[in-house]
């Protein structure tokens, strides 16, 4: 900028000189001519943040199995039984008529006499059921009962962690502009043609 007020100001002096230099009949040693010096810019990266770090929450599930496990389906009991009655033939002699005596006619040399007899006893085969063992109930022992069945077990438990993700940048190419453009004297040739 202190540049550009020198130049303005020795334009302006070259022009006063010249336009008296003119108007006095003088002749020039040097001619300047204005000139407009374009802005000047350069390409730089910019590094510009296209995601912030962040902390994400990863969960992980439970993870199960199995295992084949022996379980009790009906316990150990006592029942009882009934049984019957045994029962059994036997025979026996009884007396129907007991031993006696009693008179009685005989014929004995044509002659009828009475005489006193001996009647033996008179006994008989009989057949009976007799009880050889009476009801009754037995004790009857039923074992228990198992079955294998496939537990679900767990094997390791559900976590949950956080993780940092880092930042995201990118390099963007910018213009930046690095002199603004101007208006200069610039010489033209060191004989200014009339």
């Amino acid at each position: 900028m202190r540049f550009r007020f020198l130049s303005i100001g020795f334009a302006i002096v070259l022009s006063s000189g010249m336009v008296s230099q003119a108007f006095a009949g003088g002749q020039p040693l040097s001619c300047y001519e204005q000139a407009v010096v374009p802005a000047a810019y350069k390409v730089v990266q910019k590094r510009v943040l296209v995601q912030p770090e962040r902390r994400r929450l990863v969960k992980t599930p439970a993870v199960y199995g199995y295992q084949k496990r022996r379980v009790l389906v009906q316990p150990e009991r006592i029942t009882y039984r009934k049984t019957a009655p045994v029962y059994q033939k036997r025979h026996r002699k009884v007396i129907v008529q007991p031993a006696r005596t009693g008179w009685e006619y005989q014929m004995r040399k044509g002659r009828k006499i009475l005489c006193k007899v001996q009647y033996p006893a008179v006994y008989q085969t009989v057949a009976e059921t007799v009880l050889v063992k009476p009801a009754g109930k037995v004790k009857v022992r039923q074992p228990a009962i198992f079955s294998t069945v496939n537990q679900k077990v767990l094997v390791r438990p559900a976590s949950s962690h956080y993780v940092t993700e880092p930042a995201v940048y990118s390099f963007v190419k910018e213009h930046v502009k690095v002199r603004d453009a101007q208006t200069v004297w610039r010489p033209i040739s060191s004989k200014c043609a009339k």
